[in-house]
Order: structure tokens, then sequence, then C-alpha cells
């Protein structure tokens, strides 16, 4: 990035705007993480999806269910079908059968994380067809 595209992206993050201040966390994260999470962070709350994916990724890796589901919603919200994934993923617990119909929907829309995961669950469950039917679509 030039110095003058620098200077663009971070007037552009004075400005609030979400998508800057997400693509300056990304620039920033090998030399300053501390201030790319707060950037993270601000994107999320100001509603860009793909900030609200890395934060649900975060909770979730923490074991804080509650604000990864939050997170991901948010960005299921915003148009990330993968943060739909994961929030059905996260469901099969609750609610088993709601969960592998909103993936098999998911799945049958086209969206490959959903066939991985549909694959991944009747692989633990030893069903070879379903899993072999979800696996090739997954490709």
């Amino acid at each position: 990035m030039t110095e003058k595209e620098l200077s663009q992206l971070k007037e552009r993050v004075a400005k609030d705007d979400p998508i800057a201040m997400y693509v300056y966390a990304k620039y920033i994260r090998a030399t300053n993480p501390a201030e790319a999470d707060k950037y993270i962070v601000l994107a999320a709350q100001l509603g860009n999806p793909d900030a609200s994916e890395v934060l649900g990724d975060k909770y979730h890796a923490l074991g804080d269910m509650e604000r990864a589901r939050h997170y991901y919603k948010t960005g299921a919200k915003g148009g990330l079908m993968d943060c739909a994934v994961k929030i059905a993923i996260m469901n099969l617990d609750v609610d088993e059968y709601t969960a592998m119909r909103e993936l098999e929907e998911l799945a049958e829309s086209g969206v490959k994380s959903a066939c991985a995961a549909l694959a991944a669950y009747y692989k633990s469950k030893g069903n070879r067809k379903e899993y072999n039917f979800w696996k090739s679509l997954a490709k």
C-alpha cells in the first residue's frame, strides 16, 4: 500500500467507515495487534459483516458461545452465509433437527461450507452414503 493510499484509508477510518476500519485492521495486524483488534471491534459494531465473523471466530475459540453467536448473527445478517453455517453448527447441540434442516437449506443454496459441515456431521455418525454425497457437493 502506498503512502497516499494509506493516508486515504486513514481518512476513511477517521470518518467511521466500517469497511475502511476492517481493511486498516488487517493492514496493521502484524505490527500492532492490539490496535487492529480495536478497529475490528469498531467495524463490527458499525455493521461490517467480515469484522463480525472475525469476532465470532475469536469468541468461539475462547468458548464464549453467546458472544460468538451474536457476532455470527450480525455477519449472517450482513450477507455472510458462512456465518449462518457457523450458527447452525453451534445449534446442533441445542436442536439437531432444526440445525440440520438449516444446514441442508444452505447447502442446497450452494453454500460450500454448509456442504462441508454436513459431510463432517454424517461422517461422525458413520453414514457413509450421506457423507460421500455432501462431500462431493463441497468440492
